[in-house]
């Protein structure tokens, strides 16, 4: 009878009123307003026509990642959750990070909720996050956007790991978390608890050789320059060549400045991390204290995949302007100013 009377107590504590958790509360209602439901095309196999994204200016520019749903869609509608309607135009596209921004088509002048932009770099794994979006299309009109809480799990690059190289559509570090990422919050917002901003989901990644499940969101500060980018040269074109690449409006730079840093270059081998093999002495990358063996992690905030990705973002830089080097020796991580010179 004890047994059975605590039993009944134990269900009658869980189906009754659960405590709320005033910091989720005041993260989903700063972020909320500014999720976006967004339908394009469907009918593809494996393409579910609906997905999520957020406003990031109050002019009504939507981050979300590229898709056929976007790509395919003679219409792109989106749906804010206090219930108006617009028709959207693909203003910008990064390849790198297969990344949108959406134009919501309102009147001149419309001003519409932004959601806060956090910091990425500072994400830990442990901490709590929220994914919020339009999961399995519950949503339409002035419903919100589904909420899901979990912990993020680590920062790393699955696109390294065995099982996952094939499947991952994202060359840099990203953010793993165990938040529920269903069909539809596929360019939603990953929210910490203060509210902001600190991802934008992906598809969920399945190993093909272990069949382990991987819920992902490309970094925010990886995509800060791209949208940077977009406000400051709205005319700049659809295409963003991405942090590292030289967009074909910068080709009249100039050349590449000089570093003086070699990277070990294993054949053809582009999964090969980016080692430093040499150094030519009194270049600017001696001068900054970088040596050989010196693992290159990050350059200024973009992630730093193998040899291929340190050369293509170095060549951006010109003579007179500084890269920032976060680099591993053994276990130290040290951040180096490198300036780069001109070509001897």
């Amino acid at each position: 009878m004890r047994t059975a009377a605590l039993l009944l107590l134990a269900a009658a504590t869980v189906a009754g009123p659960q405590p709320r958790n005033p910091r989720i509360d005041a993260a989903v209602a700063a972020v909320q307003p500014a999720v976006v439901k967004v339908f394009g095309v469907k009918g593809f196999r494996g393409v579910f026509g609906y997905m999520t994204g957020v406003i990031v200016h109050e002019s009504g520019l939507v981050m979300t990642r590229g898709s056929v749903t976007l790509e395919e869609a003679p219409q792109i509608k989106c749906h804010l959750s206090d219930g108006r309607r617009f028709l959207a135009e693909l203003v910008r596209y990064d390849r790198r990070s297969k990344m949108v921004l959406l134009r919501l088509l309102a009147d001149p002048g419309t001003k519409f909720p932004v959601a806060k932009l956090g910091e990425s770099d500072k994400v830990r794994a442990g901490q709590f996050v929220l994914l919020v979006g339009n999961a399995y299309r519950v949503a339409e009109g002035r419903e919100p956007c589904a909420v899901n809480l979990g912990v993020v799990s680590a920062i790393t690059s699955p696109s390294m790991r065995a099982g996952f190289a094939d499947s991952f559509d994202y060359p840099g570090e990203v953010i793993l978390h165990d938040a529920m990422n269903n069909p539809g919050a596929y360019g939603g917002p990953l929210v910490n608890l203060s509210g902001e901003v600190i991802g934008i989901s992906g598809t969920l990644v399945e190993s093909r050789e272990t069949n382990v499940q991987l819920h992902y969101a490309v970094p925010i500060d990886d995509l800060k320059p791209f949208l940077a980018d977009t406000l400051e040269r709205p005319d700049a074109g659809k295409t963003y060549a991405g942090p590292g690449e030289q967009a074909p409006e910068e080709e009249g730079r100039g050349e590449p400045g000089y570093h003086g840093i070699s990277i070990l270059k294993a054949g053809i081998n582009t999964a090969t991390p980016a080692y430093v093999d040499r150094v030519t002495p009194d270049s600017p990358g001696a001068k900054a204290g970088v040596l050989p063996d010196d693992l290159i992690l990050k350059i200024d905030r973009t992630t730093v995949k193998n040899w291929k990705t340190f050369d293509r973002m170095m060549s951006k830089y010109r003579a007179g302007e500084t890269a920032q080097l976060t680099i591993k020796r053994k276990e130290e991580v040290k951040v180096l100013s490198v300036t780069l010179g001109a070509k001897p």
